[in-house]
């Protein structure tokens, strides 16, 4: 087992290995250990610090690295903080320790600024429980207008029209047009009728009675469209509760490039 001087080397290392291979800006100075003058005329002592370019702008990064067995306290996050003050110049902050952060430090670092990661830099999964809400429509069966079918259709088959109508396509492809010609799916109208708030609801009979001249696609072309006063159809929604495993930023690879987001971002 490393004592934790080597362990901390090792964090550092890595760190300074991952800094050099990377690309996407041009590094000026990257050195661990670095001693710089603070504006009280104290000297500070930085893990790692690094200074690059990108476009016009450059930026400087003092890295805090620790290697401990027990969470960092938002004390050692303010004490860093104090570092960071003193320094000649903005310097973005970065905090990197094994053992993970206490709440109050997390929302310290946050409130001033301070990245923090874990190291190593691998993945951690945690469980997240989601609901979800499956509707069911079964039977669904459209209410034709039978006024404007003897009216208006019903003309038409006097005069030697065929009425052999195929309007059995699936409710995820029927279309139905209002006097705009606007076009929404059997599904659609379904889900906006009774999806607005979701929660299990038993099977029922539900009706839907449109306000406005509503027509269905048959898909037939002696009768291509048929008024339509409303859907019926038996309605139901059930739940079900999926583990998904998320990803905490954290504890995510790539470390050197999260940072050089996070240091562009709060420029």
């Amino acid at each position: 087992m490393a004592h934790k001087g080597e362990a901390h080397l090792t964090i550092v290392t890595k760190l300074l290995e991952e800094i050099r291979m990377q690309d996407s800006v041009q590094t000026i100075v990257v050195e661990a250990n670095k001693i710089l003058h603070g504006k009280s005329g104290a000297t500070r002592q930085i893990d790692i610090y690094w200074e690059f370019v990108t476009g016009a702008t450059a930026c400087k990064c003092a890295i805090e690295a620790k290697h401990w067995d027990k969470p960092v306290s938002r004390r050692e996050l303010s004490k860093f903080r104090a570092v960071l003050n003193d320094l000649q110049g903005q310097h973005k902050g970065v905090f990197v320790a094994s053992s993970g952060y206490q709440k109050g430090a997390h929302n310290f670092a946050e409130r001033y600024g301070i990245d923090v990661y874990i190291f190593p830099f691998t993945i951690e999964m945690t469980n997240d429980e989601v609901t979800f809400f499956i509707p069911k429509f079964e039977h669904i069966a459209p209410v034709f207008d039978e006024e404007w079918i003897e009216s208006v259709l019903m003309p038409k088959l006097r005069e030697g029209a065929s009425l052999e109508i195929n309007a059995r396509s699936p409710d995820e492809q029927t279309r139905l047009f209002d006097e705009h010609y606007a076009a929404k799916t059997v599904r659609e109208v379904l889900h906006e009728h009774y999806l607005a708030e979701i929660r299990e609801v038993p099977a029922h009979e539900i009706c839907i009675r449109f306000d406005r001249p509503t027509y269905v696609d048959t898909g037939d072309q002696n009768v291509p469209m048929l008024r339509v006063n409303g859907l019926d159809a038996l309605f139901s929604v059930t739940s079900r509760v999926e583990t998904f495993k998320r990803v905490s930023k954290d504890y995510a690879h790539g470390a050197v490039e999260f940072m050089l987001t996070d240091a562009l971002t709060g420029q």
